[in-house]
């Protein structure tokens, strides 16, 4: 199990990267961020002209200032007007600091630094490692009597005990201390606890206020429609919908870390940046979810059904594992972190990380950077090797986990509006979607003008990185309709994962497409027109789940699975978790859909699970809709809890159902606008009618053709009420039941449907 526990280590975690703060002679991204938090803080700041001079050494004189100011004494000018060292004259510079650090009533006692045996400071002597390890110390609040007598390594040991050394080099206590080593040593000192039991963060004495167990979710590179200086978090057990404020863009490659937010004393009070807790964090790749589970590589994990889970694609909305457990994806990365009694507060899949910039590119052209040697190449979630690199992939570093995430998503349509200019926008609309643009891939339209057909080009993460003519790029824009209203829009969602919303297509016969597969192409006018494809272009061989191949070829572990449980009948959304056969036939298989590096992404089965119909006890209806005669199938139905109802528009009543034990397919529309044109049924064979002694609990029951196991959550149908109860209720109230199967036994029937006397 991998198992990811934040540390201390602020310079390596801290998250904030503001404009102001950028130090032009610091090369090295994580300890710009901490020299810019120290400078929003007021504790460090630059020595001029942008610079922050990281590889000079510092003087006991500044390091003594950075210390009294870092414990929140900012104003400390009353101390100034007087001479305690002979060497440190009251016009000395640094004399209010060093006097404040001998003499101010709240620091005496902790004796943060003191001068030579003969009375002298030595304000302009190299600070070295151990006398900066011994002034943090104190600084927390430790003596001798708690260290130990042997200076300085006693000090030095406990100093690295605290965390207080982490991301320096340092082991000589006679070393001087550079600028850059001071800064990354104060941060950690900033997260660490004082003294004590109770004793809190030196962080809250230089910040107007702390937002602790706190997580930083996303950010304006994450979430296009938040602002640069926005963020959300995690925070106080919710996730707020009005962004929190930010003094800059917080860091994203660090989105995830469990930590105190640090608010500034100065201007509008912005979050500056997240100090991480040391409480416990733990990542899985997830292989399936299901309801009272989460398969991972690892291990399942059974969470409460009210534990918190937040995904990211969902947009803002922090929910309960009940609710939403269906939103985790196989091969998502999912996090998990417990409060500091080791209880589970957070389940997240946040945004994939990328490189520092966060710029994808497009592979195989000009523009194209190296992907370096050590990197594993990920493909649509599968591991390829660097031969199934297409040119127009899209490739993103991910340099945390040494990964290129390649994506060969893209739509191609009518390039309808651009905004502010249509030849470098900031949003773009395609089939009456907007998209955000990014600066890099705004320059990608430079010679592209409105109604062009193109190709938008997405990497990993979902976002738009580039844009072509169609003429260079094309998408295969197949689908399926998975909405249809008033027989004039449709939403398609493509093989490829993008949804296109609501759509105006130009078609007499939309609600004939309902839940099928269809191309998707665009009229000069802007109008989408779809063509329904026949289901007959599959991978050949049997698919074996385990080994997640499909005859010779590797089956994507986010793979998209649908049912088409009769001819015609519209395609219903399943998972791996649902297909209890470890091997699917190849005679079971309709349809499989392919990338660009021959990896299975979807696949079309027949009936192989029985969870893509609905049960229950059907009536024929006939009514005036619209002036005109309109015919209605009624479902009475069971949904797991309760007893409901659904109405199917059809175009003739070719079969009188009265109070008729069917199965419909899922899928159909309950919209009385909407035609049902392909609408058909499946007849329920009667099995035989037993006693309650026939049941083996809730699973099963014996009858004269064998035993039958009950389908999932079956509920019980009481003709004489007309309503359906739960199966306990009906075993607590009736004695005769008869029994209703998709299938015969052998050909692995369930019984579907049963009727109490």
């Amino acid at each position: 199990m991998t198992r990811k526990i934040a540390s201390i280590i602020l310079v390596l975690i801290l998250v904030f990267s503001p404009v102001s703060a950028a130090f032009s002679d610091i090369s090295d991204s994580k300890l710009a961020q901490t020299a810019s938090v120290l400078d929003a803080l007021g504790i460090m700041q630059g020595v001029g002209d942008n610079r922050f001079d990281p590889n000079s050494s510092l003087t006991r004189a500044q390091f003594c200032k950075l210390a009294v100011t870092a414990l929140g004494f900012s104003d400390v000018s009353a101390y100034g007007s007087y001479t305690i060292f002979p060497d440190v004259k009251n016009t000395h510079w640094a004399a209010q600091y060093i006097n404040a650090a001998v003499r101010h009533p709240d620091l005496k006692e902790q004796a943060i630094i003191r001068g030579y045996a003969d009375g002298t400071f030595g304000p302009d002597k190299v600070v070295n490692y151990g006398e900066v390890c011994t002034m943090l110390l104190r600084m927390l609040g430790y003596s001798e009597a708690d260290v130990g007598p042997f200076w300085p390594a006693d000090y030095i040991a406990r100093a690295q005990s605290l965390g207080l050394t982490k991301g320096v080099t340092l082991s000589d206590a006679k070393a001087p201390v550079k600028r850059s080593d001071a800064a990354i040593m104060l941060l950690n000192t900033l997260g660490t606890a004082t003294k004590g039991e109770e004793g809190g963060l030196l962080l809250e004495r230089v910040a107007s206020a702390i937002v602790k167990d706190s997580i930083l979710l996303e950010t304006r590179d994450t979430d296009s429609s938040l602002a640069d200086d926005e963020a959300i978090f995690y925070e106080g057990g919710t996730v707020s919908e009005t962004p929190r404020k930010t003094a800059g863009t917080l860091d994203k490659s660090l989105i995830g870390m469990y930590g105190t937010i640090v608010i500034s004393k100065e201007g509008k009070k912005a979050a500056v940046g997240v100090i991480p807790n040391s409480n416990t964090v733990e990542t899985y790749t997830v292989t399936t979810a299901s309801a009272d589970g989460i398969q991972t590589e690892q291990q399942v994990l059974r969470p409460n059904r009210d534990t918190n889970v937040y995904v990211s694609r969902e947009g803002r909305k922090l929910g309960t594992f009940a609710e939403m457990w269906s939103s985790i994806q196989a091969g998502d990365t999912l996090h998990c972190y417990y409060n500091e009694y080791g209880t589970l507060e957070l389940m997240a899949v946040l945004p994939r990380v990328s490189s520092s910039g966060g710029n994808s590119f497009v592979y195989g052209v000009a523009t194209s950077l190296n992907i370096p040697s050590e990197y594993q190449i990920v493909k649509n979630g599968t591991v390829v090797d660097r031969t199934k690199l297409k040119k127009y992939d899209v490739v993103t570093l991910d340099t945390a986990n040494k990964q290129a995430l390649v994506s060969d998503v893209k739509i191609s349509g009518q390039y309808q509006e651009g905004t502010p200019t249509f030849s470098y926008p900031q949003t773009v609309t395609m089939y009456g979607k907007t998209y955000s643009i990014s600066d890099h891939a705004a320059a990608t339209f430079a010679n592209i003008n409105l109604k062009d057909s193109i190709t938008l080009l997405f990497d990993a993460e979902g976002n738009v990185a580039a844009a072509y003519p169609k003429s260079v790029v094309s998408a295969d824009m197949q689908g399926i309709v998975t909405n249809v209203k008033d027989n004039a829009t449709a939403t398609v969602t493509l093989f490829n994962g993008l949804t296109l919303q609501d759509m105006a297509v130009e078609t007499d016969e939309l609600s004939s497409m309902l839940g099928c597969v269809v191309s998707v192409g665009q009229s000069s006018d802007g109008k989408a027109f779809l063509s329904k494809r026949t289901l007959s272009g599959k991978v050949s061989g049997n698919w074996s789940i385990a080994d997640g191949r499909l005859g010779e070829q590797v089956v994507s572990p986010k793979v998209k699975i649908y049912e088409e449980v009769l001819s015609g009948a519209p395609l219903n959304a399943i998972t791996v978790s649902d297909i209890t056969s470890s091997t699917i036939a190849s005679s079971q298989i309709r349809y499989t859909v392919a990338d660009s590096a021959g990896t299975v992404t979807s696949i079309i089965l027949g009936d192989v699970t029985g969870k893509s119909w609905m049960y229950g006890i059907a009536y024929s209806e006939s009514r005036s809709a619209e002036g005109l005669e309109a015919y209605f199938i009624r479902l009475k139905y069971w949904n797991g809890s309760v007893g409901t109802e659904a109405t199917y528009r059809v175009p003739t009543l070719s079969n009188s159902f009265n109070g008729s034990p069917v199965g419909i397919p899922k899928g159909y529309s309950t919209s009385e606008n909407v035609v049902n044109a392909s609408f058909a049924t499946q007849k329920l064979n009667l099995i035989d009618t037993v006693s309650l002694s026939a049941f083996d609990g809730s699973s099963g029951v014996k009858t004269k053709d064998g035993y039958y196991t009950l389908a999932d959550d079956i509920g019980v149908y009481i003709p004489a009420r007309s309503e359906f109860v739960s199966l306990q209720s009906a075993k607590s109230n009736y004695s005769s039941f008869r029994l209703y199967a998709n299938k015969s036994a052998e050909a692995s029937g369930k019984i579907c449907l049963i009727l109490a006397d």
